[in-house]
């Protein structure tokens, strides 16, 4: 869990892990700061189905993996605009409608990546609840207001206080590092660097010796080279010299569970390929 939150763990956070509480953070992070990183994740997940499906994939796992279209659509709602903190929300507000009439349009698109039932008999700001707790966040209730006999209930966003900001941007410099930065295999070197992400890795959170999981992971580490910013010109002279069975790892291993092995995604001169740990040789 310390892996996935990149954060203490706490009684708190392990009881909000149990609720749901990643992928709603996880939808967030791709939705706001970390929304240039998506793309590459989700060919990321797209290759590593191809490979283990040897160029087949099969279509509920293809569409569970991927969150592009789920984040689309909530941009396309627009549904940001109800976060700005202290503005007032009601039904009949004009912005409020447009938003409803936008959610009734796309319903069907919305039950189908979403999995949220939206309706004709739904007030906007229930229609707007609904959306939101797909990212955690809610709409707190103010009071109701107006005239006695046109009295409305108000709502405005308050910034929850869960930590979600320093996960934020744990996540967002480790996500800025591993597109900045080349990894090379190498022998005898420790792992140093985390998990890209974790929801895929379907890793135990404590091995024993006799797991396979770490009988599979001897004679391969993996470390990050920082600084390496003549990556390109260095790769190229490795492939002029040794061949183009040298590859660049692009990436952390990651455990496939339907195969029982490691694997990890490895730039080679024709291209990226996931390859099993036990077959990589250093150079």
């Amino acid at each position: 869990m310390s892996r996935r939150y990149e954060i203490d763990v706490t009684p708190e956070l392990v009881e909000k892990d149990d609720d749901g509480w990643y992928p709603q953070l996880r939808m967030h992070y791709y939705l706001t700061v970390g929304r240039e990183f998506l793309t590459n994740r989700d060919a990321k997940r797209a290759k590593a189905q191809l490979e283990l499906g040897e160029n087949s994939i099969w279509k509920p796992d293809f569409n569970k993996g991927q969150m592009l279209p789920a984040v689309l659509l909530l941009e396309e709602l627009n549904l940001l605009q109800l976060l700005t903190p202290g503005e007032q929300l009601r039904s009949s507000d004009k912005a409020m409608q447009e938003f409803k009439a936008l959610a009734l349009k796309h319903r069907y698109v919305i039950k189908n990546y979403l999995h949220v039932t939206i309706s004709e008999k739904l007030t906007s700001i229930a229609i707007a609840q609904k959306l939101l707790a797909k990212i955690d966040l809610k709409l707190d209730y103010v009071g109701r207001l107006g005239k006695r006999e046109n009295r409305e209930c108000v709502y405005k966003f308050v910034a929850p206080d869960d930590q979600r900001d320093s996960i934020f941007g744990q996540w967002l410099n480790r996500d800025e590092l591993f597109q900045s930065e080349s990894v090379s295999v190498t022998n005898n070197i420790e792992l140093q660097t985390p998990g890209i992400d974790t929801e895929s890795l379907d890793i135990p959170q404590t091995f024993t010796q006799e797991d396979p999981e770490v009988l599979g992971w001897k004679g391969l580490h993996l470390k990050l080279r920082q600084g390496l910013g003549s990556v390109g010109q260095f790769y190229q002279q490795m492939v002029s010299q040794l061949g183009e069975a040298v590859g660049i790892a692009d990436g952390e291993p990651y455990w496939n569970a339907y195969l029982g092995q490691w694997q990890v995604w490895v730039n080679f001169a024709d291209g990226c390929r996931s390859v099993v740990c036990d077959w990589l040789l250093a150079v």
